[in-house]
């Protein structure tokens, strides 16, 4: 892939409250944004993307801070595929962290096995954790701006706990049927 154009998001914000500075980091984060340093976000020149960061920009100016939002172009196609590894990375990373949360879910599951806790509560309570896997992938996947690697094992994983929550499913009826 060789992105060649990249919006770059320069700002400040008041010290005070911390509230604006946090609510600018978790949209910038939330859109897939690569922080080269504090207060210096990039993010690819897409049309959604830069409608967002325009917006984004104003929000700053009116609170009081200052915002450059910046078009910028790199001509090295080496140092484009550096970029481009580095919103990888940071993708991969977020799907390590999903893939950790799955295998607590097994685990959580085999523990219930276990010790023989196959109760309604327990299959209520563990189908709350599964909704929140799957919603949480989509989130990452919106994130992934250049098709990280690790997305397809971390759909594959939530195949994996949704097929153990159904065999738990059927293991709680069949203990509740007894």
């Amino acid at each position: 892939m060789s992105q060649k154009s990249w919006n770059l998001l320069i700002y400040r914000v008041p010290a005070q409250p911390s509230t604006k500075r946090v609510y600018i980091w978790r949209k910038l984060k939330g859109w897939g944004g690569l922080y080269l340093q504090q207060s210096v976000c990039v993010l690819p020149q897409q049309e959604p993307l830069q409608q967002q960061l325009e917006k984004l920009k104003l929000e700053i100016l009116e609170a009081g801070g200052e915002a450059d939002l910046l078009t910028v172009t790199i001509a090295d196609p080496e140092q484009n595929s550096l970029l481009i590894q580095k919103f990888q990375q940071q993708s991969d990373q977020e799907y390590k962290e999903f893939l950790g949360r799955c295998q607590d879910f097994h685990k959580e599951l085999a523990h219930e096995r276990e010790i023989n806790n196959l109760t309604f509560a327990e299959l209520d309570e563990n189908e709350v954790e599964l909704g929140k896997l799957r919603s949480w992938l989509p989130k990452i996947r919106d994130r992934d701006l250049f098709d990280a690697s690790s997305y397809a094992t971390a759909l594959a994983e939530l195949t994996a706990c949704e097929e153990d929550f159904q065999t738990f499913t059927q293991q709680v009826f069949e203990a509740q049927e007894s």
